[in-house]
């Protein structure tokens, strides 16, 4: 790779964002240090603030593109056909995400700086549209209940998202899912609304 490509805006701001997702998901917020980003992608610290005002910026980068990953799950899941239920594919990626990122999913959810970028909010409202689609058309849910029931479903989530964090076994974390989605299922059975 030439200096130029290294240097170029679009490839440095990828790159970095690239090893910022990395050292989440290895380690969390914490563990995201600007001089290990520069070091990774063969730059200065100052060349990551030319694309990242401060470590707050580059962490609401990463989030944005955490809800984007989350978002584009979730309508592969409802896509999938392998589901007798939308909510139960939707909750099964938001969930799968979960155990699979789950570092990620907590600087969404927790990094407190980050409720101060407009860029996450809708990042993370566009994941919540994509989660409340599957409920439509659900003749569990009548239509008029639809966005209660997914912002419980979607607040639980964050709960869910600690327990399986917690979880060091996968085979547990895996069958906590399974008991959480068939709880989802419980929960919206007609005699429940």
């Amino acid at each position: 790779m030439t200096r130029a490509e290294i240097t170029s805006p679009g490839t440095l701001r990828r790159r970095a964002l690239d090893a910022a997702r990395t050292l989440v998901d290895k380690g969390g917020a914490e563990a995201l240090q600007l001089r290990l980003i520069a070091a990774e992608v063969g730059s200065g610290v100052a060349s990551l603030y030319y694309h990242f005002a401060n470590k707050d910026a580059l962490l609401a980068a990463v989030a944005v593109e955490g809800w984007g990953e989350l978002t584009q799950k979730i309508e592969r899941a409802r896509a999938s056909g392998k589901f007798p239920h939308q909510i139960d594919a939707a909750s099964a990626a938001l969930l799968t995400f979960i155990r699979r990122r789950p570092h990620l999913y907590a600087l969404m959810q927790t990094e407190p700086g980050l409720s101060e970028h407009l860029s996450v909010r809708a990042a993370e409202q566009r994941a919540f549209e994509a989660f409340q689609s599957s409920l439509r058309g659900d003749d569990r849910v009548p239509p008029d209940r639809i966005e209660d029931v997914a912002l419980v479903f979607w607040v639980l989530g964050r709960g869910i998202a600690s327990s399986v964090h917690m979880e060091a076994d996968i085979a547990a974390a895996e069958r906590l899912i399974q008991s959480v989605l068939r709880g989802f299922a419980f929960l919206l059975s007609p005699r429940r609304l």
